[in-house]
């Protein structure tokens, strides 16, 4: 296999070359800026408990998805696609394993059990409704589905303070759901939107990964603050 050979697959790109997709590699400064002001608003509490590691990494995990998209879409080829695909999931499967422990007070240890979980689901996901979503949308219908699951199991926690998060979820699911709508449609409007509509995937994905990020933040905030009180 050769790991250098060029892709073309979205509308933007019609040659080979590093600036073959402009828009969207500029666009890939959403996500880049999204894990600069997360890590920002980490670490904007000076004097008050250090942020736990999982926040950093999730600040991390997303600043590389920009930069892994970067790649891809200068490059286009077999081995940056590879880093563009890969943080995203590393991101998506930290990410179930964050809210488990964060909003539903998981041990570690357990809460890592939801990654297989989310394994099994996805997969019955995809299998079952991934072909009605073209131009391999449907490998993220999972992560939507699994947003909404998470907005509507917040509106019957037992904690009457993370009821509030299923709007929070709910919003950020429907965000996702029009930035899913913008990826798909990239190749079927191409003759008639020369660039595409991948760019605008990039804007509202990172806003989507910000905004259910940031909720984690908001959350351990709160815990934090129970437990000074106590």
């Amino acid at each position: 296999m050769d790991w250098n050979a060029p892709l073309d697959n979205y509308c933007e790109r019609v040659a080979p070359g590093l600036w073959g997709e402009p828009l969207n590699a500029l666009s890939n400064g959403g996500f880049i800026l999204a894990a600069l002001v997360l890590w920002w608003l980490i670490r904007r509490r000076p004097g008050g408990p250090a942020a736990p590691a999982s926040l950093h990494t999730l600040a991390a995990l997303l600043l590389l998805i920009g930069l892994g998209s970067l790649a891809f879409h200068t490059f286009a080829n077999r081995w940056s696609v590879l880093l563009d695909v890969g943080f995203i999931a590393l991101f998506i499967h930290f990410y179930v394993v964050c809210f488990l422990h964060w909003f539903w007070g998981l041990k570690w240890k357990w809460a890592w059990l939801g990654v297989p979980a989310y394994l099994i689901a996805g997969q019955l996901i995809s299998f079952t409704l991934g072909g009605l979503i073209g131009s391999g949308g449907g490998q993220y219908l999972p992560a939507l589905v699994t947003m909404i699951a998470f907005a509507i199991a917040l509106g019957f926690h037992p904690d009457e303070s993370l009821r509030q998060y299923r709007k929070w979820f709910g919003l950020t699911a429907a965000l996702f759901a029009v930035s899913l709508f913008l990826r798909t449609v990239d190749g079927p409007v191409c003759g008639d939107i020369v660039i595409g509509t991948h760019f605008l995937w990039h804007l509202c994905n990172s806003g989507v990964l910000f905004l259910v990020a940031y909720a984690l933040v908001l959350r351990w905030r709160e815990v934090t603050e129970r437990q000074t009180l106590q």
